[in-house]
């Protein structure tokens, strides 16, 4: 059987469908399947992963004249059983083989402030064809699949829902020395609240700054905390960096940037607390990475955040920021339950792998080609 994959996002830098592309693609080659697979491109790839890929560069424009110009002829051309449609909302038509979707989110039709007028549109224009057009819908949360049953109702027999891992680099186990280069290189020594993430509005880091500014104010013993804010600009990203500067707040919020994926666990390993204020996810991948890696987590209770984070972590309402700079607060002043919560985190974690998402996404291919109902 020879499957193709959407695989543009997966070279760094990556966010989070990059990561989920990059991942499944690793795992797929560890479970050692008997399908070739084909990962799609539109530019030269680093070395494939391994036994059985192979890379199909395919020229042709920026991302929508790539998917409905160039990619179909490429996939026909590849004698396709069958391909997977990654970035959550584009599938190829004519491609002469079943579709698979995975559907990240919905955020440009449930947070339209989260993207521009543009992507929205498109967004909007597509992503009912694309769930018409799949035969097995992917999605990583029941969250998401809930949301989807709203809107398309007649999709219940199609919609499987498989949830991200985590790479087993992201682990509470480090070198010590080696973790302390990492945070002094981004200008990190002491106690830290850590943000993951790029810097767009649905991920709410305006509150957590404001939040952080209440807490250095009002609580003498939090004085000594810094806020790493990790992450590349996003749609509208650039007024967070804009308002640390304003307020004086440099050098103890740190503006990371882009963090290569490397450092990540380091930086997790470290933190004080993990803090994730996003008003909408999808999944919320950096909870089950920063869990993985012992720092115990804050999130908001919107969306799929509380599926993810279960009882491993704590949740609060993302409105006031006072009333997170008192939970911020609190839990900064007490070690034991900070301790309860990395265990917790720790064990919660263990149970998403990208080892069990590849197999998981292997029965939905192999279930599209049946035409069997998702399990």
């Amino acid at each position: 059987m020879r499957i193709g994959i959407d695989a543009r996002l997966a070279d760094a830098p990556r966010t989070g469908i990059g990561s989920y592309t990059a991942n499944l693609v690793a795992a797929l080659v560890r479970a050692g399947a008997p399908e070739r697979f084909l990962l799609f491109t539109d530019q030269p790839s680093p070395a494939l992963p391994g036994p059985g890929f192979e890379s199909v560069v395919v020229p042709g424009g920026r991302r929508l004249l790539w998917t409905f110009g160039s990619l179909p002829g490429a996939c026909r051309r590849a004698r396709l059983d069958l391909f997977h449609g990654t970035t959550n909302f584009e599938v190829p038509a004519f491609a002469g083989c079943p579709l698979v979707a995975t559907v990240h989110d919905l955020i440009p039709l449930r947070f339209p402030a989260a993207v521009s007028s543009r992507f929205r549109l498109l967004f909007r224009a597509l992503i009912g064809r694309t769930i018409r057009a799949s035969r097995r819908v992917i999605t990583v949360s029941e969250f998401t699949r809930r949301e989807i049953l709203e809107r398309w109702p007649s999709a219940a027999d199609k919609v499987a829902v498989v949830p991200n891992g985590v790479d087993p680099a992201f682990s509470a186990a480090g070198d010590a020395a080696e973790d302390r280069r990492v945070r002094e290189r981004h200008g990190l020594a002491g106690r830290y609240l850590l943000f993951v993430g790029v810097f767009e509005p649905r991920k709410n880091v305006p509150l957590l700054v404001d939040a952080f500014e209440i807490l250095r104010h009002t609580r003498p013993e939090a004085s000594d905390l810094q806020l790493a804010l990790a992450g590349g600009a996003g749609w509208r990203g650039e007024v967070i960096a804009e308002g640390v500067r304003s307020r004086g707040l440099d050098p103890a919020v740190k503006l990371l940037g882009y963090v290569p994926e490397a450092d990540l666990p380091a930086l997790y390993r470290g933190a004080a607390l993990a803090v994730i204020p996003s008003q909408y996810e999808g999944f919320g991948l950096p909870a089950i990475e920063a869990m993985a890696c012992g720092a115990p987590v804050l999130a908001s209770d919107a969306a799929a955040l509380p599926e993810t984070v279960g009882d491993a972590g704590e949740l609060f309402t993302p409105g006031d920021p006072g009333t997170l700079a008192r939970r911020i607060a609190d839990l900064a002043a007490a070690p034991g339950r900070l301790a309860a919560m990395r265990e917790k985190g720790i064990a919660r974690a263990a149970g998403f792998s990208w080892d069990r998402t590849a197999a998981r996404t292997l029965e939905v291919y192999r279930d599209a080609l049946r035409g069997a109902r998702p399990r």
